[in-house]
């Protein structure tokens, strides 16, 4: 639902902040931008921009992940635990920890 403007009573692009958008924004900050997000939730920087714009809502193991990372105020492993195919392809973008 796009907002009005209230002085000048036309609709401007932008949408209005709901669960999905606050806890983004939540998100992003801890991360600290949306490109260490979008490396930690194995995702593309374009669709974090999606959600941010309101263009589309995050899938919900993504949005789930959001949450555990602003309940947690940090990016936690335990925010990735409902995200299979992003633990499949973090292994490829980001090197794993030094197992020696």
């Amino acid at each position: 639902m796009a907002v009005q403007h209230e002085t000048i009573g036309t609709p401007v692009a932008r949408q209005a902040p709901n669960v999905y958008r606050r806890t983004l924004a939540r998100a992003i900050e801890i991360a600290g931008g949306e490109e260490p997000l979008a490396r930690f939730l194995a995702c593309t920087p374009a669709e974090i921009a999606k959600w941010t714009t309101g263009e589309s809502n995050p899938p919900m193991p993504f949005f789930l992940a959001m949450v555990d990372i602003a309940a947690a105020n940090a990016l936690t492993a335990m925010a990735l635990e409902n995200l299979p195919a992003a633990r499949a392809r973090r292994s490829t973008w980001i090197p794993a920890p030094d197992s020696r």
